[in-house]
């Protein structure tokens, strides 16, 4: 008797499958005004963005991408001298300043690639979303941020959202990397811009996700359950 062939590892319901359906759940309950209804989850930290009313609906992992230069172009110029004298002291001198020259030249490129702007990694640990607003918890602290914080956000990949801001800092641009990505832009949208393109054409609920969740409804017992499945679409619609 042969064995049954194991479950393609694209078609298994995944934790990122399980933040997106959660994502859809709590869309349905934004979009009939009962989001504040949904169960709080316990965090370690205190809640200061929404008073009594605010809930945590969901957290995990996240890992924080900042917009800027990482070098300012500055680099140390090396001038030092050697003196040499003696059979061969000319050659050592010269190939002394050569290996000067080549070293300086090398920092110099180094400092002119790091003044570029680039994506740098700034931050990692738990991302906590409530109906006022996220949490960012990690080794730097605990930051709150609540939506109007935020001036435009918009997904730019599956579990990736670019954010521009205003920090108590100054403005930020970030990428946020969760599988909750998508839940902070819904709830943002939801508040800040219920326009949004991505919100209107549903796009921040990728299609082929969609398309996952459908299949695996209709051909599994487990969760979500078909009808779910059907309920949850036909309220996004």
């Amino acid at each position: 008797m042969g064995k049954k062939p194991m479950q393609d590892e694209n078609e298994q319901w995944t934790a990122r499958d399980e933040a997106l359906w959660t994502t859809a759940e709590l869309a349905v309950l934004t979009m009939r005004g009962q989001l504040g209804q949904r169960q709080h989850l316990p965090v370690p930290f205190a809640l200061r963005l929404g008073g009594p009313e605010e809930r945590i609906v969901a957290h995990g992992g996240f890992q924080l991408l900042s917009w800027h230069a990482p070098g300012d172009g500055s680099y140390a110029h090396s001038h030092g001298m050697m003196v040499a004298t003696g059979r061969g002291g000319l050659a050592m001198m010269a190939g002394f300043a050569a290996a000067q020259a080549i070293g300086n030249a090398s920092r110099r490129r180094q400092a002119a690639e790091m003044a570029q702007p680039r994506w740098v990694p700034i931050d990692h640990g738990t991302v906590a979303v409530s109906n006022f607003g996220f949490y960012l918890h990690s080794p730097t602290g605990i930051h709150a941020w609540n939506w109007p914080s935020i001036h435009m956000a918009s997904l730019v990949g599956p579990g990736q959202l670019s954010i521009d801001g205003v920090s108590e800092n100054g403005p930020i641009k970030w990428i946020l990397h969760s599988d909750w990505a998508e839940l902070v832009f819904m709830l943002w949208a939801s508040v800040c811009n219920p326009t949004h393109p991505q919100m209107t054409d549903r796009t921040w609920l990728p299609q082929d996700w969609m398309t996952k969740a459908m299949v695996h409804a209709m051909s599994n017992q487990g969760y979500p359950t078909h009808f779910a499945f059907q309920e949850v679409v036909r309220e996004l619609r």
